[in-house]
């Protein structure tokens, strides 16, 4: 039988890897470009990941201590737009070094974990390797743009 834990850093390894080799095919003289998406360059499309990586890890730490889920109240759409009017006041560094950080924050997270439950790999799968893919293709699409 496998163990989730490991299978599932796996599974996210393995997607960072090719969406890190996208993101790393855009020179980053053009993350400030527009039309990775919609009204986004891939610097808001980097720090969209980086605020979904911090709140995974908030999640997972939640989950590890045993605290109430923090609610915010804000949909989707709101914190996806907060995090790309952030993006818009960063510099290209510090976005890509905040998307590193939060990445290394989940996994830490992940790791500290006592027991992994479907919520937790719910958690993991969400924000890190099936939102990888996703974006993954935006990135993919933008070079060949």
């Amino acid at each position: 039988m496998s163990d989730p834990r490991t299978e599932q850093a796996e599974m996210e390894a393995v997607s960072w890897v090719s969406f890190e080799a996208a993101l790393e095919a855009i020179p980053r003289a053009s993350w400030e470009d527009a039309g990775v998406l919609p009204g986004w360059s891939v610097k808001e499309l980097v720090w969209h990941m980086a605020g979904w990586l911090q709140t995974c890890a908030r999640r997972l730490e939640e989950m590890r201590t045993g605290q109430e889920p923090e609610r915010t109240g804000q949909t989707v759409d709101e914190r996806n737009e907060e995090l790309a009017a952030q993006a818009r006041t960063m510099s290209v560094d510090a976005v890509h070094r905040g998307l590193i950080d939060a990445r290394a924050l989940v996994r830490e997270e992940w790791e500290a974990l006592p027991t992994i439950d479907e919520r937790a790999i719910s958690e993991l799968a969400d924000e890190t390797y099936e939102h990888y893919d996703e974006h993954r293709e935006d990135l993919e699409r933008f070079v060949t743009a």
